[in-house]
This record gives structure tokens, sequence and C-alpha cells, in this order.
């Protein structure tokens, strides 16, 4: 069985959207003592899977309050026209996150958007209209304390000559070691750049499909060796 020449796994808040889309639904539907949770998370004393599952219960109004909201989130206008891209090109394109499934599914589907997969948190809405969070994607060794663990949903993944990660919070920080290209912005940036792992910044997914072109032509051309990133590319 072949293999695509790579595989995209895509961060989705803040990277395919602009803007963090659970912490606004947070800050305009929930009880503000999600607060003091997302601070003990910000110092470092708990996970996101403790977090996650303690802030959503205090978001009030159900699914139909969270699908009022939506209505004022917007993607990355580059985004459509990447996945679609990916399509034409048989390059395997997976939403991979830390948030929620109901949401992406949602934004994406209002935006007419095909993906390979999308790899998430699960929201649970009680008959009352309580709502919770399922985690089905945890570590398996119990190390990593995010709900979903990104390294195995890389590790697990699509074989391919080339694992090409997008992303830009910290929930980006420990798959970015096991991908073979990082694009990466905001606090995956400079997570990167402290860590001296090598990675491409990205604006837009213009810029991340212009490189990926590059690339795939470089690589379909019959060569004796393989093809250096840093033929095609900026590295960083």
């Amino acid at each position: 069985m072949s293999h695509p020449p790579l595989v995209i796994y895509c961060d989705f808040d803040g990277t395919v959207t602009q803007g963090d889309v659970v912490d606004i639904l947070l800050t305009e539907l929930a009880d503000p003592s999600w607060r003091a949770v997302e601070a003990e998370w910000e110092q470092g004393r708990i996970g996101s899977r403790e977090c996650l599952a303690r802030q959503i219960p205090l978001i009030r109004g159900g699914w139909p309050a969270i699908e009022q909201q939506l209505r004022h989130i917007d993607l990355d206008p580059t985004f459509p026209a990447f996945a679609a891209w990916c399509r034409a090109e048989n390059v395997p394109l997976w939403v991979v996150s830390d948030g929620l499934d109901r949401v992406i599914s949602t934004l994406l589907a209002r935006a007419h958007i095909t993906v390979d997969g999308v790899w998430a948190n699960h929201l649970d809405e009680s008959p009352a209209g309580t709502l919770s969070i399922r985690f089905p994607h945890p570590s398996v060794d119990g190390r990593c304390l995010a709900g979903l663990c990104k390294c195995q949903i890389i590790e697990r993944g699509v074989g391919a000559a080339l694992r090409v990660v997008i992303g830009d919070g910290r929930s980006d920080w420990c798959w970015a070691k096991h991908a073979e290209w990082r694009f990466a912005k905001s606090q995956l940036l400079t997570y990167c750049r402290a860590q001296g792992i090598a990675c491409s910044t990205f604006e837009d997914f213009d810029t991340i499909r212009l490189a990926l072109t590059r690339w795939l032509e470089k690589t379909r051309r019959p060569r004796r060796t393989a093809v250096p990133l840093s033929a095609v590319t900026n590295v960083y």
C-alpha cells in the first residue's frame, strides 16, 4: 500500500479560526468563575483536560446559545482554498484540536469545507441543557494532561514521507517535536524558537499552500536525493 508524500495535521482554534473559539464562548456565555480556573491552567497547576472539564459546565444557555455565538466566529479566509487544494492534490488534511468537536464540525460545515477527519474533545448536553465534555483521545500513559494528546494522533496517523503540523498555541508544543515540518505562529512560534525547533512562520494558509506546492513539485521530479526543506522554504 502506497502512502501519500505528505499528510497535514492542523490545529483549529486560533489557527483556522480568527480567535480562540473556546475562550470566546467562555467570555460571552460562561459564569465568571471560569477565569479562576483559567488562571490555574495558565500557572501550570492543572492541565487542559481538568481545565475544560471544569469550565464547559459553566457555559450557560446550552447548545442554542453556543450556536448563536458561532455566527460571529470567522475562519481564516484563506483556509477554504487551502482545504480545496489538499483534496485536489490528494493530500490528507486532518483537523486536530483540544477544543470541541461539535463546534468545529459546525463551523466547517457552514463554510462548506471538507477535511479528512476531525480529532477533538466531545461536547455533551443533558436534556436540561447542561453542558459537559468527554475526552475520547487522552494520553494512553497518563503523562499528557491535555484533553486530547496530539502526540498520539500524529504517531498513529497515516504514513507519509513528510508529516506537517500547523498550529499557534500551547496544545501544539508537544507534537511539534514529532513532525518533519512545522508551520507556526503566536505561542507555538515563540516556543519553537526558544527550544531550537526548526519551523516556518505563516500569516495565512496561502503562505502554507505555496510552500507545500513547491515541495510537491520538487519531489515529483526524478531525483537521486531527497529534497531538503530548506530548498523550498525559509526555515527558522
